[in-house]
């Protein structure tokens, strides 16, 4: 199975949030909800595509998904863009976001 062919999401912030959940629950090793092998497959996609930024443009997307972004700076809002910019053009490459 191809999780990129399976992997479709409307926005940035849709792919986001599933990345986090699939994230924090692989975080919980023993925890009542394990993931299942195609929800490993899938993280592991995810993990991959986001291996196109860099850690910081990662950490920065991913407070910004948990709403840690709601007093920052012009320069961490900038920053911030440029990192959704390039996750956007990403995601488009491999066809994961609808345009």
């Amino acid at each position: 199975m191809n999780a990129v062919k399976q992997l479709a999401y409307s926005s940035m912030l849709a792919f986001l949030a599933h990345f986090r959940l699939l994230s924090d629950a692989a975080a919980r090793s023993g925890g009542p909800d394990p993931l299942s092998a195609g929800d490993h497959e899938i993280l592991g996609t995810m993990r991959q595509l986001m291996e196109g930024l860099t850690l910081e443009e990662r950490a920065i997307l991913l407070a910004d998904a948990a709403g840690a972004g709601s007093c920052i700076s012009a320069e961490k809002r900038r920053q911030s863009a440029r990192a959704e910019q390039k996750l956007r053009r990403l995601l488009l490459v491999k066809g994961v976001l609808r345009g």
